[in-house]
């Protein structure tokens, strides 16, 4: 019996909070030609296959400081544009150590889906009723170049 209870708690439990997966994405970028390395890691979550939150991080190492300057001004600024046209971000951006590292949480519960893909058309491509999808996440990355698992 409470085997019983215990698998109909856990049911309802899926139910209410739905199929939470998580994949993540990676890729590396040698631009060593132009100076620079860039890593990137995506940590993606969802819930009923609809993305509710990505975790990116993103790592360019040089040992020009000058350019390193001009991507911490380059990623603060977009996500600096992106949180206010859009919501939903949280962000940090740094540089020390011939590394910028930035670390960005985007909420999709608090994002403006409609309104990004008023701006980015191709984006349709890869949400469903407006909302980014665990498949469209995955084209979308892999498309960069990533590797997703």
């Amino acid at each position: 019996m409470k085997k019983i209870k215990y698998l109909v708690l856990v049911l309802s439990l899926v139910l209410l909070t739905g199929c939470s997966k998580k994949m993540t994405c990676t890729s590396t970028s040698d631009q060593s030609k132009s100076g620079y390395k860039l890593e990137s890691k995506y940590e993606i979550t969802t819930n009923n296959n609809n993305v509710t939150k990505v975790e990116i991080e993103e790592t360019i190492t040089s040992s020009d400081k000058k350019k390193l300057e001009k991507f911490e001004k380059q990623l603060d600024e977009q996500y600096s544009y992106n949180k206010k046209k859009y919501g939903g971000y949280t962000y940090k951006v740094t540089n020390s150590n011939g590394k910028v590292t930035s670390k960005v949480t985007i909420d999709y519960k608090k994002f403006d889906m409609k309104q990004f893909i008023k701006d980015n058309a191709a984006m349709k491509t890869y949400t469903k009723d407006d909302k980014l999808t665990l498949d469209g996440a995955k084209k979308l990355y892999e498309s960069t170049g990533a590797t997703c698992k």
